[in-house]
């Protein structure tokens, strides 16, 4: 029988080109073994990083969760300095809320879809700027948010009432509430009722959102694309104070319905009954917005100076452009 004889190359515990016996084999094969370990594990975790890979239980993982954050706020994160937790897709269980309340920390699904399950009677509080959050999903609990935090970025996350800045408890009497002023931008993210600064004001850039009833603030002025919100969306009680709504879908009683349009544009944009500053004052411009139920010229629409209908459709198709 033929016998091959093994020499090693440029690694390795012995000398190049070397003849092998079978202990040294042996040897060598432990010590690459044990070299890729380390590689693996060096993966796991850098000096600006985190990787999660969610093999554990909902509850290990969860842990795991709390502790990677606990770790990454002593790395010292800067503007310069920024420290990433990767997650990987998964359940996590949190038996109380995590708080994000380090800037410069980011929480990031490693696919980038909405996979990070957060499970448990726990939530995600967000009380800082300067972070960046993505691909996680709380169900049906708030996913709150409590402050403006104009350099935040949450993107493709999921929530139920409340979420996003919404503002569940309103001062009785008060009209409108002085809910949270929310500056973050949103891109992808859905919501329940009085989401994205519902009861407050929307400042922010809201891109491909979707909410319940009472969303997208009391007062409006912000960039808003592509959202959709239930009734008594987009200014609920107060007025769309200036800013650009594109493209976006609103219920009965939307688009300031009991306020005014100010310096605004709006683009393309669908309400119900009663919507766009109903019986009130437009100064914005209106392009191609639609009425699903009833009519511009019948809605007691106020233009004030500087104020234009453009091509705006009502329920029966009809065009109205005015003055």
């Amino acid at each position: 029988m033929s016998q091959y004889i093994f020499q090693t190359r440029a690694y390795g515990p012995n000398a190049k080109n070397s003849i092998l016996t079978w202990e040294d084999l042996d040897y060598s094969l432990l010590f690459l073994s044990e070299s890729i370990n380390e590689i693996a594990s060096e993966l796991l975790s850098g000096s600006n990083y985190l990787l999660l890979e969610a093999n554990g239980t909902p509850t290990q993982n969860g842990l795991s969760l709390s502790a990677s954050y606990a770790l990454a706020k002593t790395s010292s994160p800067s503007s310069t300095n920024r420290f990433s937790i990767l997650a990987g897709p998964g359940e996590y269980f949190l038996s109380s809320s995590l708080e994000f309340n380090t800037a410069y920390i980011d929480v990031i699904s490693l696919t980038g879809e909405r996979d990070i399950y957060i499970t448990g009677s726990g939530t995600i509080f967000v009380n800082t700027d300067n972070t960046t959050i993505r691909g996680i999903d709380v169900d049906t609990k708030n996913f709150t948010i409590t402050g403006s935090f104009p350099n935040t970025t949450i993107k493709n996350c999921k929530g139920g009432d409340n979420s996003f800045g919404g503002y569940p408890d309103p001062i009785t009497g008060e009209v409108p509430s002085p809910g949270y002023t929310i500056a973050s931008t949103f891109i992808d993210c859905v919501g329940g009722n009085i989401s994205f600064a519902g009861n407050g004001s929307a400042y922010g850039t809201f891109i491909n959102c979707t909410a319940g009833s009472g969303s997208f603030g009391n007062y409006c002025d912000g960039t808003f694309v592509d959202c959709i919100g239930g009734d008594n969306s987009f200014a609920t009680l107060g007025d769309i104070e200036g800013g650009t709504l594109e493209n976006c879908v609103g219920g009965t009683d939307s688009f300031a319905s009991v306020g005014n349009i100010g310096d605004a544009i709006l683009k393309n944009c669908t309400g119900g009954q009663n919507s766009f500053a109903f019986q009130t004052s437009i100064s914005g411009i209106l392009q191609n917005c639609r009425l699903t139920d009833g009519s511009f010229s019948s809605n007691g629409v106020n233009i004030a100076p500087g104020g234009q209908l453009i091509a705006c459709i009502n329920d029966d198709n009809t065009p109205i452009t005015y003055p």
